[in-house]
């Protein structure tokens, strides 16, 4: 079977919100889908370590952020790329909050969705939220966000946790001597030189995670 068949289906990129009690909490997926016109209900497919799932099968409810292709790099990064359990994701965000107040962040978004949740499905390694869409706005008529914009335009790499993640095979003969973000994967392109050059407190434009993190290939 020829799994990269898998790389030509279509798909969009969002960034999923809700509380954890007082905290607000989220993740980047690619797998929401509208599944009914009336009433309108869509679907979203979440991996069951993510602690936005957790959350989200206690309260029922959550925000979905459309995103663009303006949307900085960092902030799916951040999203992508650590945990809510551990970490306030929106802290240095532009956000705002839906009727019920679930957050959603403000900026590089084509819209937003305010959901309740009327049932999920156990899906091996993740869980399937079926939500009635309750509130809908649109901010933007960029074009939105697709999954393969952000992986050859962006040059984004996948989280493991993803619905859609696929190892990527990597051509080592290319990439000796460079850097990579042992968190994301991003690859710093510049020389060796360049990179030992950059300050110490240099960040992945994907992950943010610190130099340190950055391992040689």
């Amino acid at each position: 079977m020829d799994i990269t068949t898998l790389f030509k289906l279509s798909y969009g990129l969002y960034i999923i919100g809700s509380k954890d009690n007082d905290r607000n909490i989220g993740c980047v997926v690619n797998t929401v889908t509208q599944a009914t016109s009336n009433p309108v209900t869509i679907s979203v497919c979440i991996n069951k370590d993510n602690y936005t799932s957790t959350c989200i099968k206690k309260i029922k409810e959550f925000s979905v952020s459309i995103l663009s292709e303006q949307i900085k790099e960092n902030i799916i990064g951040v999203f992508g790329f650590s945990s809510s359990k551990d970490k306030d994701k929106f802290a240095e965000l532009q956000y705002n909050y839906t009727s019920s107040g679930m957050p959603y962040i403000k900026e590089g978004i084509v819209g937003y969705l305010q959901c309740k949740v009327i049932d999920f499905v156990d899906n091996y390694t993740h869980t399937i939220f079926i939500a009635e869409v309750q509130e809908a706005e649109n901010i933007s008529n960029s074009p939105a966000m697709t999954y393969e914009y952000y992986h050859k335009v962006i040059k984004g790499k996948t989280p493991k946790t993803a619905s859609s993640y696929i190892p990527e095979p990597e051509d080592t003969e290319k990439l000796t001597g460079k850097y990579k973000c042992n968190l994301c994967g991003y690859i710093y392109t510049g020389s060796k030189e360049e990179f030992e050059s950059l300050p110490d407190d240099y960040k992945c434009p994907i992950c943010m995670a610190t130099k340190n993190i950055f391992v040689t290939l």
